[in-house]
C-alpha cells in the first residue's frame, strides 16, 4: 500500500467495487458500474471511488477519453487481512481463533476446505 492512510474495513459496497478493479486493474468508473454484480448507479460508483481513494486503497492512474482510471493500492489479500482481523478485533475480542473456531463451528466450512486448512496448519507448523 502506497498510503499513510490504513485502509481499514471495507462497506460492501466498496468491497463490491474494489472486487471489479482487482479483477480487471485498471478500470472507469463507467467499466465498474458494468462489471457490478448488482446496479448500483454512476453516481454511487463515482463516489464510492472517491472514498476509496481517500481511504488509500485505489489511486487515479491516468485517463481513458475524459474518464479517470482507477488501480488498486492494496491487494485483495492485504484488504483480507485487514478485515479479517478488525473483525476478530471488533466482534471476538481480539481473538482471531475464536474467529476461525466460530466458522468451522457454524459448519461456514466445507469438508474440502477444513482438509485444505488442515494442510496449511501443518505446513506452518513444519516450517517452524
Amino acid at each position: 500500500m502506497n498510503s499513510d492512510k490504513e485502509p481499514g474495513m471495507l462497506t460492501a459496497a466498496e468491497a463490491e467495487v474494489m472486487n471489479v478493479i482487482w479483477d480487471h486493474d485498471e478500470v472507469t468508473v463507467s467499466d465498474i458500474v458494468e462489471r457490478l454484480p448488482r446496479e448500483l448507479a454512476y453516481t454511487t460508483v463515482m463516489t464510492t471511488c472517491g472514498i476509496l481513494e481517500e481511504k488509500g486503497c485505489v489511486k487515479k492512474a491516468g485517463k481513458r477519453g475524459r474518464a479517470f482510471l482507477y488501480q488498486p493500492l492494496i491487494s485483495r489479500d492485504d484488504a483480507r487481512g485487514v478485515m479479517s482481523h478488525e473483525v476478530a478485533r471488533r466482534l471476538f475480542r481480539g481473538s482471531v481463533k475464536s474467529l476461525v473456531l466460530n466458522l468451522v463451528r457454524d459448519d461456514a466450512i466445507s469438508a474440502e476446505d477444513l482438509s485444505e486448512v488442515k494442510k496449511m496448519i501443518e505446513d506452518l507448523e513444519a516450517s517452524k
